[in-house]
């Protein structure tokens, strides 16, 4: 699996479909969805899933535990996966919102760990970190 994360609107979606592309094929499943979604309609393998914190924020709104849902994901993970870096800049006053950059925060490390490589995107250049 490959990890990729970066700031919004860095790149990160334009580098993963370069990834994949040179793999001829792949699937992208929107964020909009949830992930069981995803692998109904496209079987057990999703080669990319973007906008992972999304998921996150999703999983805090339902009430379920989000470090569970990275976990799952992780038994049949995609090929490749994006994630905004949202603990970055200003602490937000709201309380839910700092639970949403924790969470995304562990979210992160759960994917980076077993991920076989790690790039980061500002720019449009991505820079591997694992």
């Amino acid at each position: 699996m490959i990890l990729i994360i970066g700031g919004r609107f860095q790149g990160k979606k334009a580098f993963a479909e370069q990834i994949c592309k040179e793999k001829k094929e792949h699937h992208s499943q929107n964020a909009g969805g949830k992930i069981a979604d995803a692998l109904e309609k496209t079987g057990p393998r999703i080669q990319v899933l973007p906008d992972f914190h999304l998921q996150v924020r999703k999983a805090l709104a339902a009430g379920e535990d989000p470090d569970s849902m990275t976990r799952k994901l992780l038994e049949n993970p995609p090929e490749v996966i994006t994630l905004d870096e949202v603990g970055c800049g200003i602490v937000p006053i709201e309380r839910e919102e700092r639970i949403y950059r924790e969470a995304v925060g562990r979210a992160g490390q759960l994917l980076a760990a077993r991920a076989e490589k790690v790039y980061r995107v500002q720019c449009g250049i991505a820079v591997r970190i694992k």
